[in-house]
């Protein structure tokens, strides 16, 4: 009897691990150009910065509600999130492009062809879904960017829309689940090019006023640079300059918050290569 018992323990011991082992090695490490570029920004204020994972069609909500400082994730500067919230410098280029699967190229190599399918899809509240519903086309949203690209090859769409910094990441990353299947199609959707900033609330003009001031130090000094080139983002980064308002600013309460808490909480989606998931070292 006791024998079997040892036995039932060695075998418990194993398994737990077994388990335990499995855990760490499924441990994940956030990384991207705006995840390190905010912890230089965060270094050089001289706060932490805490990184919460948001729903990116309710990032009005979290800003609104103060469960995050910044909204810092790729984000598009348009006219009516300039009258809405405080944005910073635009800090990158960007352009909406349409994926389509690779045996679609001739199907769909016009506009007017595209316009033809009512399955197209692009993440909820992003620049591709307000693209989408200004062509007249039919939306399926998703809740991340990346979705559309699992859309475009389980059929379920047959056109996506998203960021082009996006992607180039994923369409031409070797080893890509996405590289052998889809492409970018050839036809221009957008009009114009688009500028990623970061947005804080309204009235917040004295964190926007630091966080302004350190991007353009770290343009100045190369980081921002060593950082793009890393991510493969150095020709598409916009050149920073900006002089600090501090001294004119009267309500600096915004900053007055971030300092007393010691850190600066951001709202981010996974978004390669701005911000996603590796496995930890």
């Amino acid at each position: 009897m006791k024998k079997k018992i040892v036995i039932a323990l060695i075998l418990a011991a194993v398994l737990l691990t077994a388990v335990l082992g499995a855990a760490a090695c499924s441990k994940t490490e956030l990384v991207g150009f705006d995840i390190e570029l905010a912890k230089a920004v965060g270094e050089d204020l001289g706060v932490e910065v805490e990184f919460v994972q948001i729903n990116w069609d309710t990032k009005e909500n979290e800003l609104e509600s103060k469960n995050v400082d910044l909204l810092w994730n790729g984000m598009t500067i348009t006219p009516e999130r300039e009258a809405a919230w405080e944005i910073s410098e635009p800090y990158m280029l960007n352009r909406q492009v349409a994926i389509i699967r690779k045996a679609d190229a001739d199907k769909f190599d016009t506009l007017d062809k595209m316009l033809a399918s009512d399955k197209w899809s692009a993440e909820n509240g992003s620049a591709g879904a307000e693209l989408i519903t200004d062509l007249g086309a039919t939306l399926i949203g998703v809740t991340a960017q990346i979705n559309v690209l699992t859309e475009l090859n389980a059929g379920s769409a047959d056109i996506g829309v998203m960021d082009s910094v996006m992607a180039g990441y994923y369409i031409n990353e070797t080893g890509s689940n996405y590289a052998d299947s889809l492409m970018i199609a050839e036809v221009n959707i957008a009009k114009e090019d688009e500028y990623y900033g970061i947005a804080a609330r309204k009235g917040e003009t004295a964190l926007m006023d630091k966080i302004n001031a350190s991007l353009a130090k770290l343009w100045a000094n190369d980081t921002i640079k060593t950082i793009g080139e890393k991510y493969g983002l150095k020709d598409v980064l916009l050149p920073i300059e900006y002089t600090s308002q501090w001294d004119s600013i009267s309500d600096k309460s915004s900053w007055d918050y971030i300092v007393a808490r010691g850190k600066i909480i951001i709202g981010y989606t996974l978004f390669a290569p701005i911000a996603y998931n590796v496995e930890a070292a």
